[in-house]
């Protein structure tokens, strides 16, 4: 059983978490919840019970250039994290509602982060779709 977030309420729904004044939803497996981590900075908030995945929902006015979104996030972890491998862009499409298809872009990038003594390693995939109202990026992590 998935959530449905209306306005800032959690609500119990069907199989699908609606998001973004319920424009756009999402399918989580088992285990993922919403998560206050990054809350003001994002539309919507999600990661797994360990906090080892992570899944954030924001937007940006359309009208700007995907790819220059992309790589604005990624100079933006990159400030933050020492990036040890990045793959070139794919560009597609996002399904929409019904038959609608929004364009699209992608990338994935490692990187690595210090904490005391330690490194860590993680993967960060990024999502950037135009619904001609929006600029939407879906930012994922895995550790």
């Amino acid at each position: 059983m998935g959530f449905v977030i209306l306005a800032t309420a959690l609500v119990r729904g069907e199989d699908r978490i609606l998001v973004a004044d319920d424009k756009i939803s999402i399918e989580l497996a088992s285990g993922w919840e919403e998560t206050d981590l990054n809350s003001g900075e994002v539309l919507a908030g999600f990661a797994t019970q360990d906090q080892r995945y992570s899944l954030f929902l924001n937007r940006f006015q359309s009208g700007g250039d995907m790819h220059d979104v992309l790589e604005a996030t990624v100079a933006n972890y990159a400030e933050r994290f020492k990036i040890t491998s990045e793959k070139e862009a794919v560009t597609g499409q996002a399904q929409g509602p019904g038959e609608k298809k929004w364009p699209a872009i992608y990338k994935s990038f490692e990187a690595e982060f210090d904490r005391g003594d330690q490194v860590f390693g993680m993967r960060f995939y990024l999502y950037v779709f135009d619904t001609g109202s929006w600029l939407y990026t879906w930012q994922g992590s895995a550790t």
